[in-house]
């Protein structure tokens, strides 16, 4: 990856993240705030998507804009944790205003972390609070917030998977507009570098010194269906371009390429693999979409990534750094 792809989400002004991160039992939630209505739309490739205020942002829908997106762990148990982050807009005079009321906007997706560590504790509204209270321009990467709980390649279950997290990235336009990605990695399936195909997270073999491949695996010895809500990629992709609805929704979908180029098999039955975007409009220069397109795909890819080599080993998962070729490959791509 070029090495001006090594920004955050909050690159893009008015953006802030914050975190509420629940080690123990391996869960937790991330609010990416924006500090005026943003331009808003999604989009869903998943076939297994937990969601909440999802069909506000389809381009035929009246609502134009949102206050903040919530991503969080916990599956549908997980989607009380956006009122929280209602509640404290709410305190703050955020949303529409309506008589004496403010009305948040915060469309939610959730990642299924039930069975990393423990499944009886869920974010809730209280934590959904406290990511938003959170939010600020500086913000943790790795195994925090939504990314808490995340891992990757564990079709052979959780002796071969790899600890992933929440990652971030941004790419400049040559016009001054900035594009950034925040994603949460929680893929069944293999990360892969799209810049040379090589694999950065996959199912681990037994000597745990190589990996295996997802799609091999697949093909030649499918393991038994796994059920719903088992695994998925969720993210925010956002510019201060000035954007439409319709335009937001293409910005969506190429987050969801990047998404495709980067995770191996993306998008089965049992994924949620959802995008948001957002445009805030505060570089004050319409967006040229292919231009935005293409840095979407980059940021979105390098953001994939990061959410990988950021990770630190939890809950007997191990991460890419502590592996005995996690050396080599932290070095391979931050070089």
């Amino acid at each position: 990856m070029p090495t001006d792809i090594r920004g955050s989400i909050t690159d893009v002004t008015g953006i802030s993240v914050g975190h509420y991160t629940d080690t123990e039992n391996g869960t937790g939630c991330t609010a990416v705030l924006s500090e005026e209505p943003a331009t808003a739309a999604i989009e869903v490739r998943g076939a297994a998507p937990a969601s909440r205020e999802t069909e506000l942002l389809d381009p035929l829908s009246a609502a134009q804009w949102v206050n903040g997106v919530m991503l969080t762990g916990g599956s549908v148990f997980g989607l009380d944790a956006p009122g929280g982050v209602v509640q404290y807009l709410e305190e703050h005079r955020v949303g529409l205003q309506f008589g004496r009321m403010h009305l948040p906007i915060v469309p939610a997706a959730a990642v299924f972390d039930l069975a990393f560590i423990g499944s009886d504790v869920r974010p809730t509204a209280s934590n959904g609070y406290a990511a938003a209270a959170d939010a600020a321009k500086e913000f943790e990467r790795g195994c925090v917030g939504v990314g808490t709980g995340c891992t990757a390649a564990n079709i052979l279950g959780a002796s071969s998977a790899i600890k992933t997290g929440v990652g971030t990235a941004s790419v400049k336009l040559e016009n001054g507009t900035t594009v950034g990605a925040l994603f949460a990695v929680n893929p069944v399936a293999d990360v892969i570098d799209p810049e040379d195909g090589e694999p950065i997270a996959a199912p681990l073999s037994k000597s745990d010194d190589s990996f295996e491949s997802t799609l091999d695996i697949l093909i030649n010895s499918p393991p038994k269906q796994r059920g719903f809500f088992r695994n998925t990629v969720i993210g925010v992709i956002a510019t201060d371009a000035r954007l439409n609805k319709l335009e937001a929704s293409r910005l969506a979908i190429a987050a969801q390429d990047a998404i495709a180029m980067t995770v191996r098999p993306a998008h089965t039955q049992n994924d949620g693999d959802t995008v948001f975007a957002l445009a805030t409009g505060n570089s004050g220069q319409d967006g040229n979409i292919d231009a935005l397109h293409a840095a979407a795909l980059q940021a979105t890819s390098a953001a994939i990534i990061d959410g990988v080599l950021s990770a630190t080993s939890l809950g007997g998962i191990s991460a890419v750094r502590d592996l005995p070729m996690g050396e080599k490959l932290m070095e391979r791509w931050s070089g």
